[in-house]
């Protein structure tokens, strides 16, 4: 058996709680349960989101075979339950978890994380905005690749940023479900797709990238 033995850096005091926690609220736990959302794998969405993304017109004249879905190769597709492709890391910093809303075998099940920001004070949250997510893979070939991030807003709109390596995209703001796909041109090699928390609770549903 294992030694058990107490700290010498820690004075023992009695603890004196005589008036007892506050009884939660009617509902006060029971939050709505987030709509479900599946990782998006089909070309022709994430084009068509592409497309209607403001600056879309030129970059799609400049890189014409962005244009061409039906010709798109999948790279990698990043989720919390699974990795396909050239997908080698997802690295999930300061994901949150309260207890029957979202907790840990329902965020598998339906295969997501979550990410709160305010509210929950009582319960005992920090109430940060410090959600990140890292993306690593590999891009088989130099070329035009499209990155699409899905996230879903709960309880009203969030705010995240996305990079590609070191190349920040700005604030992309959502309210409820997104497909937000983010071209780049990328080297062969390793590249990091990551996204980061600004405001508001949201979850990660997946990460796809194509090559273009």
């Amino acid at each position: 058996m294992p030694t058990v033995k107490g700290s010498k850096e820690f004075r023992l005091t009695l603890g004196v709680a005589l008036k007892g926690d506050r009884r939660p609220q009617l509902g006060e736990r029971k939050l709505p349960r987030a709509g479900a959302a599946k990782p998006t794998t089909d070309a022709r969405t994430v084009h068509q989101a592409l497309a209607r993304t403001a600056g879309a017109e030129a970059i799609l004249k400049e890189v014409p075979s962005l244009d061409r879905f039906q010709r798109w190769l999948p790279v990698a597709t990043f989720s919390v339950c699974q990795k396909t492709g050239t997908a080698t890391y997802l690295d999930i910093w300061d994901a949150d978890h309260f207890d029957g809303f979202t907790d840990m075998q329902r965020c598998i099940t339906d295969c997501r994380a979550w990410f709160s920001a305010d509210g929950y004070q009582f319960w005992g949250s920090a109430q940060t905005k410090t959600g990140r997510i890292n993306c690593y893979f590999r891009a088989p070939t130099a070329g035009a690749y499209v990155c699409n991030a899905q996230l879903l807003s709960h309880g009203g709109p969030a705010q995240v940023e996305c990079l590609i390596d070191d190349f920040n995209y700005g604030p992309l703001p959502f309210n409820g479900p997104i497909n937000q796909p983010h071209p780049a041109n990328l080297s062969a090699g390793y590249h990091s797709f990551r996204i980061r928390q600004r405001s508001g609770s949201l979850f990660f549903i997946s990460l796809t990238v194509w090559r273009a």
